[in-house]
């Protein structure tokens, strides 16, 4: 397993190429240091701030879905039970299975996809319609599940 941390120049490359990838804002500090992780030759996991953690697979980088305080930083679409197997077997995210969600505003954003009882979140999605369009539908896909609890990176995360 490869493990460093990046130069402050790299850190702040990194960082910002976080912030426009995944559209949020992290509010860390100038001085923040990214730790770069690869448990394997095909995934990379970056620690920003020793708080955010990322995972960057094929080129893009995604929020990683066990890192709570990020998922907080973005909007969430809820799901009923009934979904909750199939999400976590890397299915997308169909209306009928949505009890309640937050306003993401256009597609192709990042959503957390979380369970409705406890609210955890499970997926990771990038968003396949407009939120206000999503409120009209009764069915069809809402929601592509990138990375899931329990997927590939989730276990490659258990090495670390």
């Amino acid at each position: 397993m490869k493990r460093h941390f990046t130069s402050k120049h790299e850190s702040r490359d990194y960082i910002e190429r976080v912030q426009q990838s995944c559209g949020i804002a992290l509010g860390v500090p100038r001085s923040a240091q990214v730790e770069l992780i690869e448990p394997e030759d095909d995934v990379r996991f970056l620690v920003v701030d020793g708080n955010y953690t990322f995972v960057e697979l094929d080129g893009s980088l995604l929020p990683f879905v066990g890192s709570r305080e990020l998922l907080a930083k973005l909007p969430s679409v809820y799901i009923d039970e009934g979904a909750v197997r199939f999400i976590l077997k890397g299915a997308d995210v169909m209306r009928p299975g949505i009890s309640r969600h937050d306003d993401w505003g256009d597609k192709d954003r990042l959503v957390v996809v979380r369970d409705e009882e406890k609210g955890r979140g499970l997926a990771i999605g990038k968003a396949l319609v407009p939120s206000a369009e999503m409120a009209a539908m009764s069915k069809g896909a809402v929601v592509r599940n990138l990375q899931h609890a329990g997927d590939r990176v989730w276990e490659s995360y258990k090495k670390i």
